[in-house]
């Protein structure tokens, strides 16, 4: 959820918000996701996921 929120363009304070996690700790996932997915910024996250589910508002958790 968290690379999908991310490749909406959420910052990682509302990331966190909506998943009831801090900002810090959508930042460690992101910083763990992108090696793994072969991207280096939210850009080219949003590209390999291919636009990303968007969820409706309060959905996502």
């Amino acid at each position: 959820h968290v690379a999908q929120l991310a490749a909406q363009g959420l910052t990682n304070r509302e990331i966190g918000e909506r998943l009831y996690v801090s900002p810090r700790t959508v930042s460690t996932h992101l910083q763990r996701m992108f090696p793994k997915l072969g991207v280096t910024s939210r850009g080219e996250l949003a590209a390999v996921l291919g636009g990303a589910t968007t969820y409706p508002e309060g959905a996502a958790s």
